[in-house]
């Protein structure tokens, strides 16, 4: 029981890693899967397997290498060339991810509450602020204590969504495509998104996903847990394709006006009274993906716990939230995409890890794996 106990807090770990602001709101889900109509459906269950397979093997990868950081394991597996390319991208990741944690934190205080960006952005920037400051044991368990509370108050808007139904999905795919093509098109096809979505959310969440696996003794309960946290993934990813697209002319009453929180504008439709509860869900995915982020970032550069990270926390955090203002669609729609096309060769480095330990293994490079309880 206990190392059952030890995989769901592994596995709702790693989704809260990888689930953010963007799947709470429902942009992310339309951008990436409803724009392409019930084709979308199939990309969702591509994803889903994806995901499924890179969690087991980061997760993995992280316990292996007991990591710390995710600069260790990427120059370890993928040497100096692959190594020092993927480190870059991770940087620029982990920085430009947070920071549209920030700006989705001020779109959603502004568009519930009428507050102005700069206080919503704040708020958050505080909160990200005095989490980074616990220990890193701490900072792991809050973060998979959310996801559950994530799930159930999402579960909330897709019932409204799917009870309140009025045409079916067939009957509305052609006008959820014709929505779909007035987003940025830089996703030519179905099967093109999913894949740059899990290589885009891989290269998001690898650092501290690495981290996570890290923290356990057990690389039975590391794998099995960052699987189980990737089919979670592609379980919230469902739901909010499935809901967008049951509603698709409320958040898109015309072709031209689809609402920049779709999951939000469903819910103030139909149940204004829970608006908050999804108002708090999708806050509470920008915090643990904020939290992740940064927590990645600033261990690349110094040792955490020390009065020498606090002033890295602060200046982070300092520069994010100025920069936060650019806007959260706007970072989203350009940002992701590219990160998920270049992400491509982490995702090619993650498969490639167990292979290279096996090398190092036998050269003697790398100290053979301790032995500990089997996983039952």
């Amino acid at each position: 029981m206990k190392k059952v106990l030890e995989v769901l807090i592994i596995a709702f770990a790693y989704a809260s890693v990888v689930v953010g602001a963007g799947n709470a709101s429902g942009m992310e889900p339309f951008f990436y899967y409803t724009s392409f109509g019930m084709d979308g459906t199939i990309g969702v269950l591509l994803a889903t397997v994806l995901y499924g397979i890179v969690g087991y093997f980061v997760t993995g990868l992280g316990q292996r290498l007991k990591s710390k950081n995710y600069k260790e394991a990427t120059y370890l597996v993928g040497g100096k060339v692959v190594g020092r390319f993927i480190d870059y991208l991770i940087i620029f990741m982990m920085l430009g991810t947070g920071i549209i944690m920030l700006s989705g934190s001020a779109a959603l205080f502004k568009q519930q509450y009428g507050m102005p960006l700069w206080q919503g952005g704040l708020l958050m920037t505080v909160l990200v602020v005095i989490t980074l400051m616990l220990r890193l044991r701490k900072i792991i368990l809050v973060i998979g204590m959310i996801t559950p509370i994530l799930i159930g108050l999402l579960s909330i808007m897709v019932y409204q969504s799917l009870s309140n139904q009025t045409e079916s999905f067939s009957a509305v795919n052609d006008y959820v495509i014709a929505v779909g093509n007035t987003l940025p098109d830089t996703l030519p096809n179905w099967w093109v998104a999913a894949l740059n979505h899990v290589a885009m959310m891989t290269v998001a969440g690898v650092g501290m996903s690495l981290v996570i696996g890290g923290e356990e003794k057990d690389p039975k309960v590391a794998k099995w847990g960052g699987a189980l946290g990737g089919l979670i993934i592609g379980g919230v990813l469902s739901m909010g394709h499935f809901a967008l697209f049951a509603q698709i002319k409320v958040i898109a009453p015309t072709v031209e006006t689809l609402a920049s929180m779709p999951s939000l504008q469903i819910m103030n439709t139909y149940a204004p009274s829970l608006s908050p509860l999804l108002t708090l869900t999708a806050l509470a995915m920008i915090y643990s993906t904020a939290v992740s982020m940064f927590y990645v970032f600033i261990s690349r550069y110094v040792e955490m716990e020390t009065p020498k990270s606090r002033i890295y926390i602060l200046i982070t955090l300092g520069v994010g939230f100025g920069i936060s203002f650019i806007g959260f669609v706007q970072l989203m729609g350009y940002f992701y995409p590219i990160a998920g096309y270049i992400g491509i060769v982490l995702i090619g480095m993650i498969f490639y890890g167990p292979f290279k330990i096996r090398k190092l293994e036998k050269s003697g490079e790398l100290a053979p794996i301790p032995v500990v309880p089997s996983f039952r």
